[in-house]
Protein backbone atom coordinates (compact mmCIF):
# COMPACT_ATOMS: atom_id res chain seq x y z
CA UNK A 1 0.00 0.00 0.00
CA UNK A 2 1.17 3.52 -0.78
CA UNK A 3 -0.02 5.30 2.36
CA UNK A 4 0.71 8.73 0.91
CA UNK A 5 -1.51 8.11 -2.14
CA UNK A 6 -4.23 6.51 -0.02
CA UNK A 7 -4.43 9.51 2.31
CA UNK A 8 -4.23 12.06 -0.51
CA UNK A 9 -7.09 10.24 -2.27
CA UNK A 10 -9.41 11.39 0.53
CA UNK A 11 -8.69 15.05 -0.25
CA UNK A 12 -9.10 16.06 3.40
CA UNK A 13 -8.38 19.61 4.55
CA UNK A 14 -4.93 20.11 6.10
CA UNK A 15 -5.18 21.21 9.69
CA UNK A 16 -8.22 18.99 10.26
CA UNK A 17 -6.59 15.55 10.47
CA UNK A 18 -3.42 13.59 11.10
CA UNK A 19 -2.51 9.99 10.31
CA UNK A 20 -2.18 8.03 13.56
CA UNK A 21 -1.92 4.35 14.50
CA UNK A 22 0.61 2.38 12.46
CA UNK A 23 0.52 4.83 9.54
CA UNK A 24 3.44 6.88 10.86
CA UNK A 25 5.50 3.70 11.12
CA UNK A 26 4.88 3.02 7.44
CA UNK A 27 5.65 6.63 6.50
CA UNK A 28 9.04 6.31 8.21
CA UNK A 29 9.77 2.93 6.58
CA UNK A 30 9.58 1.03 9.88
CA UNK A 31 6.86 -1.47 8.94
CA UNK A 32 3.86 -1.86 6.64
CA UNK A 33 0.19 -1.46 7.49
CA UNK A 34 -3.04 -2.47 5.81
CA UNK A 35 -5.32 0.31 7.02
CA UNK A 36 -5.22 4.06 7.60
CA UNK A 37 -6.16 5.45 11.02
CA UNK A 38 -7.01 9.15 11.08
CA UNK A 39 -7.29 11.39 14.13
CA UNK A 40 -9.67 14.15 13.06
CA UNK A 41 -11.25 17.28 14.45
CA UNK A 42 -14.84 16.92 15.69
CA UNK A 43 -16.08 19.01 12.73
CA UNK A 44 -14.32 16.77 10.17
CA UNK A 45 -15.68 13.72 12.01
CA UNK A 46 -19.21 15.06 11.50
CA UNK A 47 -18.49 15.85 7.83
CA UNK A 48 -17.23 12.31 7.18
CA UNK A 49 -20.23 10.86 8.98
CA UNK A 50 -22.56 12.99 6.84
CA UNK A 51 -20.65 11.81 3.75
CA UNK A 52 -21.62 8.21 4.53
CA UNK A 53 -18.77 6.84 6.61
CA UNK A 54 -20.24 4.15 8.90
CA UNK A 55 -20.14 4.84 12.62
CA UNK A 56 -19.11 1.93 14.83
CA UNK A 57 -18.53 1.39 18.51
CA UNK A 58 -15.08 0.54 19.88
CA UNK A 59 -14.88 -2.60 21.96
CA UNK A 60 -12.61 -2.85 24.94
CA UNK A 61 -11.97 -0.69 28.00
CA UNK A 62 -11.73 2.65 26.18
CA UNK A 63 -15.03 2.43 24.30
CA UNK A 64 -16.22 5.30 22.14
CA UNK A 65 -17.27 5.73 18.54
CA UNK A 66 -15.32 5.86 15.29
CA UNK A 67 -16.00 5.98 11.56
CA UNK A 68 -15.12 3.42 8.90
CA UNK A 69 -14.93 3.66 5.11
CA UNK A 70 -13.02 0.86 3.37
CA UNK A 71 -9.43 0.82 4.65
CA UNK A 72 -9.94 4.09 6.54
CA UNK A 73 -10.91 4.64 10.17
CA UNK A 74 -11.48 8.10 11.66
CA UNK A 75 -11.47 9.01 15.35
CA UNK A 76 -12.10 12.33 17.06
CA UNK A 77 -10.88 10.97 20.40
CA UNK A 78 -7.93 8.67 21.10
CA UNK A 79 -8.16 7.72 24.80
CA UNK A 80 -5.96 4.97 26.12
CA UNK A 81 -5.50 4.85 29.87
CA UNK A 82 -3.64 7.99 30.92
CA UNK A 83 -2.98 8.84 27.27
CA UNK A 84 -5.83 11.05 26.01
CA UNK A 85 -4.61 13.67 23.51
CA UNK A 86 -6.82 16.13 21.68
CA UNK A 87 -6.88 16.00 17.88
CA UNK A 88 -5.93 19.67 17.76
CA UNK A 89 -2.73 19.09 19.78
CA UNK A 90 -1.63 16.12 17.66
CA UNK A 91 -2.52 17.90 14.41
CA UNK A 92 -0.49 20.95 15.49
CA UNK A 93 2.54 18.73 16.19
CA UNK A 94 2.24 16.69 12.97
CA UNK A 95 5.19 15.82 10.77
CA UNK A 96 4.36 16.69 7.16
CA UNK A 97 5.81 13.91 4.98
CA UNK A 98 5.20 14.07 1.22
CA UNK A 99 2.37 16.51 1.89
CA UNK A 100 0.59 14.26 4.39
CA UNK A 101 0.42 15.02 8.15
CA UNK A 102 1.59 12.15 10.36
CA UNK A 103 1.63 11.86 14.13
CA UNK A 104 5.22 12.27 15.37
CA UNK A 105 6.84 8.95 16.26
CA UNK A 106 7.46 10.13 19.84
CA UNK A 107 3.70 10.56 20.22
CA UNK A 108 2.96 7.16 18.64
CA UNK A 109 5.44 5.70 21.12
CA UNK A 110 3.49 7.22 24.07
CA UNK A 111 0.24 5.74 22.75
CA UNK A 112 1.71 2.30 22.03
CA UNK A 113 3.23 2.15 25.52
CA UNK A 114 -0.12 3.14 27.08
CA UNK A 115 -2.12 0.63 25.01
CA UNK A 116 0.25 -2.24 25.74
CA UNK A 117 -1.05 -4.96 23.42
CA UNK A 118 1.51 -7.57 22.24
CA UNK A 119 1.69 -5.93 18.80
CA UNK A 120 2.24 -2.55 20.50
CA UNK A 121 5.20 -3.93 22.45
CA UNK A 122 6.76 -5.06 19.17
CA UNK A 123 6.11 -1.63 17.64
CA UNK A 124 7.66 0.10 20.68
CA UNK A 125 10.87 -1.83 20.03
CA UNK A 126 10.78 -0.96 16.31
CA UNK A 127 10.18 2.75 16.98
CA UNK A 128 12.87 2.96 19.66
CA UNK A 129 15.35 1.27 17.34
CA UNK A 130 14.43 3.68 14.52
CA UNK A 131 14.77 6.73 16.78
CA UNK A 132 18.21 5.57 17.97
CA UNK A 133 19.50 5.03 14.42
Amino acid sequence: MDIFAEVKRLNLPLGQYVVFGSGPLMAHGIRDTTDVDLFVTPSLYQTLKADGWAEKELTGPNGGLYLVSGIYEAYDTWPCGDYDPTPEAIIAAADLIQGVPFTPLAEVLKWKRAFGRPKDAADVELIEHHLRA
